[in-house]
């Protein structure tokens, strides 16, 4: 794994510890889909949890309306997805049951261009900072993780 990768899952796993969250992950923005970058679980997430959830993000097309973290790309903006309000059976409410989160924040990073570049999203418990705080900390943390020198190693 590339320094870069390793790097960049650090940080990840920095953010989602700070957060106390059930789960990170970063998604880079690819013509017409997500490409999973890095995803970081809790320590105590089952394996087949987190597997089953890399396996099933490693590439997201566009059109996954029911996943958050397309939302944030179409909608150029935050998104929260709250477990109890979606289906249990597809998308971020079952992914979200399945991490024990009752809610996600996914958050479009920009690029110089003012396009969404990537997507940082996670997972979180009950309770905790509000969502425009983990949004306001996601940008500030993100901020430089997908410079140019950074993206060019990647």
């Amino acid at each position: 794994m590339p320094l870069a990768f390793a790097e960049l899952s650090r940080r990840l796993a920095a953010l989602r510890a700070r957060f106390e969250a059930r789960a990170a992950g970063i998604w880079l923005v690819r013509e017409q889909n997500l490409e999973a970058l890095a995803f970081e679980a809790a320590p105590d997430m089952p394996t087949e949890v987190a597997a089953g959830f890399a396996a099933a993000t490693s590439s997201v097309p566009l059109d996954r309306r029911e996943l958050g973290v397309v939302a944030a790309v179409l909608e150029r903006r935050m998104v929260v997805s709250v477990a109890a309000e979606l289906p249990a059976d597809i998308g971020s409410g079952y992914w979200l049951r399945a991490f024990g989160a009752s809610r996600s924040v996914a958050v479009p990073i920009l690029n110089t261009n003012d396009s969404v570049e990537a997507i940082v999203s996670v997972a979180l418990a009950a309770g905790g900072p509000s969502d425009i705080e983990v949004a306001t900390m996601i940008r500030v943390e993100a901020a430089d993780w997908l410079s140019e020198r950074r993206r060019d190693a990647l």
